[in-house]
């Protein structure tokens, strides 16, 4: 043993199998540190991924509320004009009922049934444009809901829009059928 250092030197004969025993622990040391390395590769692989998957989810969802967005407009304008036809119908109607009423004499009936017709077909048709988009957006909504489970505001705007779809496809049978 080497006094002055503390150690014993390599080519001391009282360690022979010392120095190999070292070169295998380093060995060792160095092949699990390789492995830790390729282990952090392939976590940092999956990591960046998961990452790609979630940006490619992300703009699929931008790219269906854009669909939503734009179907949500034309809804919105369906059931505006729908409402205006409304309007219009309800002033018409008041107009021919204030006419009627002033010249009892000279009523036309049937002018006054062929228009009254007239508008319940446009409400009718209105209320039919109405029941198809509804039902497109519901559409839209369940396909949205089944790339996205885990949002359950999709499968609630779908039901809505066939309750929507409903009511307007009832609107259209009561115009329609008189």
């Amino acid at each position: 043993m080497d006094r002055a250092e503390g150690t014993a030197p390599e080519g001391d004969a009282a360690s022979p199998g010392r120095g190999r025993r070292e070169v295998g622990v380093r060995e060792r040391r160095l092949e699990e540190g390789e492995g830790q390395v390729a282990k952090r590769e392939r976590a940092a692989d999956q990591r960046e991924r998961a990452a790609d998957q979630r940006e490619r989810a992300a703009q699929a969802v931008e790219e269906a509320d854009k669909i939503l967005e734009t179907s949500q407009d034309r809804v919105r304008r369906t059931e505006a004009s729908l409402n205006r036809a409304y309007a219009h119908a309800a002033r018409q109607q008041a107009s021919i009922a204030r006419s009627v009423k002033r010249n009892e004499q000279q009523r036309d009936f049937t002018d006054l049934a062929h228009h009254v017709a007239a508008l319940r077909e446009r409400t009718a048709a209105a209320a039919a444009r109405l029941a198809e988009t509804e039902e497109l957006v519901a559409r839209v909504h369940d396909s949205l809901a089944a790339n996205n489970p885990e949002n359950p505001g999709h499968k609630r705007l779908a039901n809505e829009a066939r309750e929507a779809m409903r009511q307007a496809r009832e609107i259209e049978r009561k115009y329609s059928s008189s």
